[in-house]
């Protein structure tokens, strides 16, 4: 079997559901293993040897097959790797760890975590968290191993717990993924494991450890082949260290980086080429000399998969989430750039009438921006940073006022922005969670059509029907002011009327009902209607038949505009009388 190097593997689940205390357990081995050469701590992630995984092990799963030399857990915690940090062509990490409570199941940022498998189309297992709170769990001596621990805790807990995986197992079939206890799956093209673990005392660990080896090897063999040549790396963040000055975290997830590479790396502005000065590994556990905090160690080179702190001229400019690429050749470096503006763009579509997409990490902008594409949702701009008054000023100029609104994920709202006189016309939807920033935002979108459809009614010519009440002359001109009574459909003042021959009548300028004017009167009313350019004997009469006289235009809207059954038979009629001497009117 060919050399493979460690596989980058992410957790992801909702909130509160153990997957920090997960990564704590397997990293808080790196205490006990380290002098043994076991666990190191990374920047930004937990490695865990082969050698650790036999250790943890304890006889519970076989490790002779393993061709990885390891895992290297990036620390989502802090970072929220999965869904803000990317390689060239996907996601920084090779495999995943779906995080569930088997008290709770399937939740929010479950469903999010999800969707983003599919879409990356990333093998992972599932950890079932938090079953030592299932009734009837007794605390476990010798081999953590899960199945020994079902034994010892009896066949009541058992059932519980297989209840929990049966229902977790279901709610994931909705989702369009087969799932079962790892020991039950014969076959991981088709289904995924899931694994029941008690983070608190390690139980289940040493299982989802070797599942995730076995899933590497199985899917990941080309992915996972050594490259020594080809540095690259992903961006987590900025910071100062002392004694070195500005450097940027990094994760090497292919081939191999040295001091004096030329790199070309994502910055706030664009690609930009610098040189790499020095790279540091974390210190050794405990204190240094006189009890103070022990210095960066020192790296001529690194391979991947790794964390390091990487010094370089410019460094401090590196946009989070953004990526970092080794230059083989001068003569490359163009080329480089190219590669690494191309990637550092995720919106390769914008239009012009559509929302702003703002997030604190370009994975995160790529993520979201991918999110938006699946909900077809336009997107007129995006950026990484926070929400600025000048985004606000764009985002009230966009054409369709649904589209005015900025999908801000993870990132703050500057005090400028929200003083700004455009924060009166651009909805900011911010948050952590983006499933729920594009429910709330579709949801308000469809609030703000509805209200729309409602004005465009009100601002619209629509049909009605009414009839000039005998005996309800109160002015015969200059405006003619006549009692009506409401046929069918709604009438609304400015429309122009006509009668039943098409001839127009005049602007129906106001209505009074009981003396107080009114915006609309439904059908069977009867009120006072004042008329400009109407006069009673001449061009109106007690007793005729008006339409509202309806433009073209109107009426070949009508034909994407639901009337109700008066407003339809009113327009049915004013066909008729339209098309007597114009055959194809309103088509």
């Amino acid at each position: 079997m060919a050399e493979l190097r460690q596989p980058i593997v992410s957790l992801l689940g909702h909130v509160d559901h153990g997957k920090t205390t997960l990564l704590d357990r397997i990293a808080g081995s790196a205490r006990a293993e380290r002098e043994a050469g076991g666990i190191t701590q990374h920047i930004g992630a937990v490695e865990v040897p082969r050698a650790a995984i036999e250790r943890l092990s304890l006889g519970i799963v076989s490790t002779e097959n393993f061709a990885v030399p390891g895992l290297l857990f990036v620390d989502t915690p802090g970072h929220r790797s999965f869904e803000t940090l990317r390689r060239r062509g996907g996601a920084l990490a090779d495999l995943a760890v779906l995080v569930v409570d088997s008290r709770e199941g399937v939740m929010p940022q479950t469903r999010e975590s999800i969707q983003i498998l599919r879409h990356e189309k990333t093998p992972f297992a599932v950890a079932m968290t938090k079953i030592d709170l299932i009734a009837g769990w007794r605390k476990p001596t010798g081999p953590l191993s899960i199945l020994s621990q079902i034994t010892k805790s009896g066949d009541e807990y058992g059932k519980q717990l297989d209840a929990r995986v049966y229902a977790l197992a279901e709610e994931l079939d909705g989702l369009s993924f087969s799932a079962d206890r790892y020991d039950r799956v014969s076959d991981f093209t088709r289904n995924v494991g899931i694994v029941p673990v008690s983070a608190r005392s390690g139980v289940g660990v040493a299982e989802l450890l070797a599942l995730l080896v076995g899933l590497g090897q199985r899917f990941l063999k080309s992915e996972l082949a050594i490259a020594t040549e080809g540095g690259e790396a992903t961006i987590l963040e900025r910071s100062d260290q002392r004694g070195v000055g500005p450097v940027s975290s990094v994760i090497v997830y292919r081939g191999r980086l040295r001091v004096a590479d030329e790199v070309v790396v994502t910055g706030r502005t664009g690609p930009f080429a610098t040189r790499v000065r020095g790279i540091y590994r974390p210190p050794p556990p405990g204190r240094g000399k006189g009890g103070k905090h022990p210095a960066l160690v020192s790296a001529e080179a690194v391979e991947a998969a790794a964390g390091v702190y990487l010094s370089a001229p410019g460094i401090e400019d590196a946009m989070p989430g953004g990526l970092l690429k080794v230059v083989p050749r001068s003569a490359d470096l163009e080329r480089v750039q190219v590669e690494l503006a191309k990637a550092s763009n995720p919106v390769t579509e914008t239009a012009e009438s559509g929302v702003a997409l703002v997030a604190d990490t370009l994975g995160g902008l790529e993520a979201l921006a991918f999110e938006c594409r699946e909900a077809k949702i336009p997107v007129h701009v995006a950026h990484v940073g926070p929400v600025h008054g000048a985004l606000l000023l764009l985002m009230s100029t966009v054409r369709d006022p649904r589209h005015r609104a900025v999908l801000a994920f993870n990132v703050p709202v500057l005090p400028e922005a929200l003083a700004s006189g455009a924060s009166a016309a651009v909805k900011v939807f911010p948050g952590e969670v983006m499933y729920h920033i594009l429910e709330e935002y579709q949801t308000w979108y469809a609030e703000q059509t509805s209200s729309l459809a409602q004005q465009r009614r009100v601002d619209t010519v629509h049909p009605a029907k009414l009839q000039v009440l005998p005996g309800f002359v109160f002015r015969t001109s200059k405006p003619a002011v006549v009692g009506v009574k409401v046929l069918g459909g709604t009438l609304r003042p400015g429309v122009r009327l006509m009668k039943i021959d098409g001839t127009e009548v005049g602007l129906l300028k106001s209505l009074q009902e009981d003396g107080v004017s009114v915006a609309q009167a439904a059908e069977s009313k009867e009120l006072a209607a004042s008329i400009d350019g109407a006069v009673v004997g001449r061009s109106l009469n007690e007793g005729d038949l008006l339409y509202v006289s309806i433009p073209e235009s109107a009426a070949r809207s009508f034909k994407r505009e639901e009337l109700s059954p008066g407003e339809q038979r009113v327009f049915d009629e004013v066909l008729r009388i339209r098309r007597r001497t114009e055959p194809f009117w309103g088509q």
